[in-house]
């Protein structure tokens, strides 16, 4: 009877550990938000002024993918530090991987088109 009880405690105890979260991948989660958030307000921007804002709106898009890279890779080398807490590094991969892909299909897209 008592042996159960302390099992179950033993499961739903507090665990503590050593893993933290890395401040590259941290950083690397900002940059996406901020490249999202810099393509958003380019985007308004471009429908105010129906696609003529000129060279620098252009040069932004631009600017939001090498953004969107420098974020990835930031994830990327930071999935691979061993003893880590692996949500930053993953949440961040995912986002500036997402945002990659849409702003290279975005750009070959307007390429074509």
């Amino acid at each position: 009877m008592f042996g159960k009880k302390n099992k179950k405690k033993e499961k739903n105890s507090l665990r503590l550990s050593d893993k933290k979260h890395p401040v590259s991948a941290i950083v690397a989660t900002g940059i996406g938000v901020v490249s999202l958030l810099l393509f958003i307000i380019i985007c308004v921007i471009s429908s105010e002024s129906d696609g003529n804002a000129g060279v620098l709106i252009g040069a932004g898009g631009i600017f939001c993918f090498l953004l969107s890279v420098t974020g990835f890779v930031m994830a990327w080398m930071s999935l691979h530090i061993e003893n880590i807490r692996p949500q930053f590094p993953t949440a961040a991969a995912v986002l500036n991987g997402l945002l990659m892909v849409f702003y290279f299909l975005l750009y070959m897209w307007g390429m074509f088109v």
